[in-house]
């Protein structure tokens, strides 16, 4: 379990790199391709390290049991969060590099990122999150729970450099929300079909299916258990 949770801490804090001093003195050094690649190969490494690690450790003490119901609302979470990820991963993306670019269009607020600005990150942690709350180990807890406050806290303050660094970054955040849905709720965002785009909701269908379907083949055990 100590392995764990050193490999989901790493993970963890080397995702918090991006948002400090740090790294604008890494990149006037390295240039940006360098550095952002060695942080590619850094971040799949952690992680790479944090799942030989997960499939290492005993389950640990059971935190909690959900009830058997709790099935139907988690294969739904998740099938919203292959969605987010699907339309943040197809979509131009605003918190990707070249992002000045995406922001000139004037439906850079639109699509997906009328649900939420960072698709892909809540994406990732609420599928981390439903996982989490299934399993109710301290073993998930270490690994899943690290993938989700990755997600979360790494995207929050990249949004606060960004505000900083990026033109009409404020504008954009002004437009969309970093809790999902809050902008539509409070009228500031609509959410446009046509914008989302019916191919990238079948995509993000599809990939939900496949992962249930392999689930028992790829974890060991099956999705609907």
């Amino acid at each position: 379990m100590h392995g764990l949770l050193a490999a989901s801490s790493a993970f963890f804090l080397l995702h918090l790199f991006p948002s400090t001093p740090l790294r604008r003195r890494s990149v006037a050094i390295a240039g940006e391709g360098v550095y952002s690649a060695a942080f590619s190969i850094l971040s799949l490494a952690a992680l790479y390290w944090a799942v030989v690690e997960f499939n290492a450790a005993s389950p640990g003490e059971k935190l909690w049991s959900m009830p058997v119901w709790w099935i139907w609302p988690k294969v739904g979470l998740i099938l919203f969060a292959s969605i987010l990820l699907v339309g943040g991963l197809l979509t131009p993306n605003p918190s990707s590099p070249g992002a000045e670019k995406v922001l000139e269009k004037r439906d850079a607020s639109g699509g997906i990122f009328a649900i939420t600005r960072h698709p892909v990150m809540w994406g990732f942690a609420i599928w981390a999150v439903a996982h989490l709350l299934s399993q109710g180990t301290v073993r998930s807890l270490l690994f899943f729970g690290a993938l989700a406050a990755t997600a979360l806290i790494g995207s929050w303050l990249q949004q606060r450099r960004k505000r900083v660094t990026v033109p009409g970054w404020a504008d954009f955040e002004a437009r969309t929300s970093f809790v999902p849905f809050a902008a539509m709720a409070d009228g500031r965002a609509h959410l446009s079909f046509a914008q989302l785009g019916w191919w990238r909701v079948a995509i993000g269908v599809a990939v939900w299916a496949a992962m249930l379907h392999f689930h028992a083949w790829i974890a060991g055990v099956p999705a609907l258990s």
